[in-house]
């Protein structure tokens, strides 16, 4: 135990240095808009798990994954209610194992900038300085400040206006595989002047994923409702789509939703077309639409912006399903100083209570799809001949590829 509280002790000194960079993450929530940077710090908790790590992840025990975090994913709070930005668990198996949990609130803390703060913090631990990140933020607010909402449209980003919130849903996790994205993609390739166009692995996986949780929802509805129409979100990373390299080290809520309907998708559906819709409207956001909200304090109010965010659809009470992604932000190469993670876990439990959302996690092996589902639609899909050839259902965490 002393070689703990020595890791320990390494631990919480660089958390407060990293804390003292990423000053705003150090204060409280006040409000949805604003923090309060008072130096109150993050939580820290430490934990001991009676169990040995290889028992927890051969396979992943889910239902209990919730205990290794400071408090419950996902939860709502009063919108003045005062509230730490941060909360980190660190937990110590048997064997001697550590796992990290951390949850935050979303009030300045994207995924990406997520990533940054840990980076941070990894890189002070291990005594790593010249790896140390100077986050910025600035950048973001005065690229695109906030904007007067006087007369805004009732429409306005108002998509899920009357979704039916399942109370009763689950997660569960599912692995493709390097050989089955591979095998997906080439069932999802075009050709393009004659040269054959591989889509990346986050189109090909979402676009397969996608159909199955459409029928996986469509099943159990009646004659009458089998033409409801489906919306299906993807949250965009704005840095990687303005053409800046300056807003590589901002720290905000650079997020924007490239939202598209899916007609008639049915178990003949091929993959090949819900790829090239995903594509047709993720194209859309781009630099120019990023240009537009930046220049033109009107535009967030546009007819344009409208058609953009599906408000034709408000009134039409589609079933929504939203797709988001961790990948290629680095959480697998963080080094604490004693080597890379063995596996990036997300979160479990039966508490959730937002229906059909996906995030997709990056792995050694290929990439973990989590879903969040109604159970009864999980069920469905664990019996989806289809997709279970694809997806591997919880597997166990392989110790011999880090």
């Amino acid at each position: 135990m002393q070689e703990f509280s020595n890791l320990s002790t390494q631990l919480k000194n660089s958390l407060s240095k990293a804390l003292t960079i990423f000053y705003p993450l150090g204060g409280r929530r006040n409000d949805i808009f604003s923090i309060d940077c008072n130096d109150d710090g993050a939580i820290y908790i430490e934990s001991s798990i009676n169990m040995e790590m290889e028992e927890f992840l051969k396979p992943p025990k889910l239902e209990l994954l919730n205990k290794l975090l400071p408090c419950e994913p996902n939860k709502t709070h009063p919108y003045n209610k005062i509230l730490p930005q941060i909360l980190v668990q660190v937990n110590i198996f048997k064997c001697g194992g550590i796992a990290i949990g951390l949850c935050n609130l979303h009030t300045i803390l994207d995924a990406y900038s997520c990533s940054l703060f840990l980076k941070t913090w990894s890189s002070i631990c291990k005594g790593s300085i010249d790896e140390i990140f100077k986050p910025n933020f600035s950048i973001a607010s005065s690229t695109f400040p906030p904007r007067n909402t006087f007369g805004v449209r009732a429409g306005v980003l108002n998509i899920n206006k009357g979704l039916e919130i399942e109370v009763k849903c689950t997660t569960r996790r599912f692995l493709f595989d390097n050989k089955a994205i591979n095998e997906l993609k080439e069932m999802s390739q075009s050709q393009n002047n004659g040269i054959n166009k591989k889509p990346t692995c986050y189109k090909v996986v979402c676009s397969f994923i996608c159909k199955h949780m459409i029928l996986a929802c469509m099943k159990e509805l009646l004659v009458s409702e089998s033409k409801r129409e489906v919306v299906v979100l993807h949250v965009v990373d704005m840095r990687r789509r303005m053409g800046e390299t300056l807003l590589q080290n901002s720290i905000g809520n650079l997020l924007w939703p490239a939202m598209m309907v899916c007609e008639n998708v049915n178990k003949d559906t091929n993959i090949i077309d819900m790829v090239r819709i995903l594509e047709d409207e993720i194209g859309k956001v781009n630099e120019e639409l990023f240009l537009k909200v930046k220049n033109d304090p009107c535009f967030m109010w546009s007819e344009e912006c409208g058609e953009l965010m599906l408000e034709r659809m408000e009134n039409k009470n589609p079933i929504s399903f939203v797709f988001t992604s961790w990948g290629n932000m680095g959480f697998k190469e963080m080094d604490f100083g004693w080597g890379k993670p063995l596996w990036l876990g997300q979160r479990g439990g039966t508490k959730e209570t937002i229906p059909n959302t996906v995030v997709l996690m990056e792995t050694y092996e290929g990439i973990e799809a989590w879903m969040t589902m109604a159970e009864k639609h999980l069920d469905v899909l664990e019996n989806d001949k289809e997709f279970i050839k694809f997806a591997l259902l919880n597997p166990n965490v392989n110790f011999n590829l880090v």
